[in-house]
């Protein structure tokens, strides 16, 4: 709830909300005090503090990050800012609490009783299909792993020789224009600005969670156009 001014005077009020670009669509997130919203890690939440008339008065603010443990708050980081951010790579539950303090005719004032906003970081998880087929027609033209809260990811590709012929990681993988939600893009299935022959290739996937649990899998990964062309490779140097 909204601090609201006391008698007739006008004093310093606060809504304060939590404003976070959800993975799904991108969209930008607001939610005000006494809302809760789940997202996935690494999460970055920017706190407004939306105060009004300041004007004359001095005020002390305080932002509260404190994670939920058997119903406790256990506070985590402590911020004296009008408005700030938190970066929260961890799974769990957590409250934001946001108070203020300002002086009134020689009296301290100390508004503390706004309603938290909370928020929960689920558990992570990982899994990659087993091939792709990348031949321009819409339908799986590209290797897409599913994730949840993954903190950490870096995949490699080889050949049957053994020979390393594509890499990504987490923020490529991100950044992919082709991701989007919770299924990321690691592969586009060329290999040195080549479409990859038809064939069996393999991957060593490794990740993090942000609860903590370690991804590691290691398997073939089998690409089949249905067709073969002159300008196509499988990373071999004797193509």
């Amino acid at each position: 709830m909204a601090a609201t001014a006391w008698a007739q005077t006008v004093v310093p009020s606060a809504d304060p909300v939590v404003e976070y670009y959800a993975k799904e669509d991108g969209s930008k997130k607001s939610v005000s005090g006494g809302d809760s919203f789940s997202e996935e890690a690494p999460l970055h939440i920017d706190c407004n503090s939306q105060m009004t008339n300041t004007s004359g008065y001095t005020v002390y603010y305080e932002w509260r990050l404190s994670k939920i443990v058997s119903g406790q708050e256990n506070l985590l980081v402590r911020r004296n800012d009008e408005n700030t951010s938190f970066d929260i790579s961890e799974t769990g539950t957590y409250s934001v609490r946001f108070s203020y303090t300002y002086d009134l005719g020689g009296t301290t004032v100390d508004v503390d009783d706004l309603d938290p906003i909370s928020f929960t970081i689920p558990e992570s998880s990982l899994t990659c299909p087993d091939g792709i087929s990348p031949n321009g027609d819409g339908k799986n033209d590209y290797l897409f792993v599913t994730c949840k809260s993954i903190v950490k990811l870096e995949a490699v590709f080889f050949n049957r020789w053994g020979k390393k012929i594509a890499s990504c990681n987490l923020a490529q993988a991100q950044n992919h224009e082709q991701s989007s939600g919770n299924k990321l893009c690691i592969w586009d299935g060329y290999i040195g600005g080549k479409p990859a022959k038809d064939g069996v290739y393999f991957i060593n996937l490794v990740g993090e969670g942000s609860d903590g649990v370690a991804y590691k899998i290691k398997k073939a990964i089998n690409v089949l156009k249905g067709y073969t062309s002159d300008e196509e490779t499988d990373g071999n140097t004797n193509n």
